[in-house]
């Protein structure tokens, strides 16, 4: 298998731009959830355990 890997003759490029949109997704979604609303948060991970009611789930 890393004979394949090693004889790529120009596919590296493949490999690390598949690496790199990896990265650049990681990243984009790790600031995402670091500047997501905490309230909206709290709100949605209560949402399995309260009773349908829908003035208690609605957001500000």
């Amino acid at each position: 298998m890393f004979n394949q890997i090693k004889d790529l003759a120009g596919g590296e490029i493949y490999l690390i731009t598949s690496l790199l949109m990896f990265m650049v997704f990681f990243v984009i979604v790790g600031l995402y959830l670091f500047k997501l609303n905490k309230k909206h948060i709290e709100v949605m991970s209560a949402l399995p355990i309260q009773e349908n009611n829908p003035q208690e789930n609605e957001e500000d």
